[in-house]
Parts: C-alpha cells; structure tokens; sequence
C-alpha cells in the first residue's frame, strides 16, 4: 500500500511577485501552503500534509482513502514523512485484517502498548518488529528508495 494524497499547485501572481499556491483536494482539503518554486511549494505540502494527517492521528480521527482524481497537469500526489507514513499504515492495515490491537500484540509476539504507540505520529519502530506485526497480519513490509 503506498500512501500519499492528492494536491492542487497553482502558479499565481500578485503585484509582480510569482508563486505556487498549494490546496489540498478532497478528502484534505485543510492542507494549504505556498512556494515560490514549484519544488518548495511540493516541499511544502508534504510538511502541511505531514502536519495535517499527524494531528489527525493524535486526536484519533480516522484517516480518510485519498481520492482518485483524473490527471490533470496542476494537481501532484504527496506522500506524507514516514513518521506519520508508518502509523497510517500499520492501523490501516490492522483495521482492514478486522484485528484488535490486543489480537494483533497475541499474534505478532510485540507488546499492546507499543503497537499502539506505532499508531500514533512521531514513532521510530524497527524494521524487525514491524515486519513481525505485518506478518501476523498476513502482509510482508517492503522498502522502496525514492
């Protein structure tokens, strides 16, 4: 499962100055930011989108699936920082298997707590564990260099 959602980057202009103006698209509409090229504005949106899916796994809101949008040429898909990437994906994929986290912790041999400290931003898990918690849950990790 690869994880990023879709942005609007528009180049606008005002009183002789360019820059790139950064919307989220639905189901993110609340990620905004800007650049003045459109490499800082990418950057950019992958702070505010960071940010955004960050909060809303601290507060316990559900993630929302981004949207297929048809390709239009001023809309980009941002993948979030891995320390909101990995929580995202682990409760994803242990809400999709229909398992607890109590189910998950007896069948993965890694604590409750920790599993559940993974579903939320800012966590560092190894690689080792999480291949364990992804293999109980009948997934295999894999790493992609980008």
């Amino acid at each position: 499962m690869k994880l990023s959602w879709p942005v609007r980057i528009e180049k606008m202009e005002e009183e002789g100055h360019e820059y790139f103006l950064v919307q989220g698209l639905s189901p993110l509409t609340g990620v905004l930011t800007e650049g003045d090229t459109l490499e800082e504005a990418k950057k950019n949106a992958r702070e505010a989108l960071t940010g955004v899916l960050g909060s809303m796994l601290d507060h316990g809101d559900d993630i929302p699936d981004p949207t297929r949008t048809t390709k239009k040429k001023d809309v980009y898909w941002i993948e979030p920082d891995p320390k909101v990437a990995i929580p995202i994906l682990v409760k994803k994929t242990r809400l999709a298997a229909g398992m607890t986290l109590e189910e998950l912790a007896g069948k993965s041999g890694v604590s409750y707590q920790q599993i559940q400290r993974w579903e939320r931003s800012g966590t560092n898990p190894t690689i080792s564990s999480l291949e364990k918690v992804f293999r109980a849950m009948g997934k295999r990790l894999g790493l992609e260099v980008a």
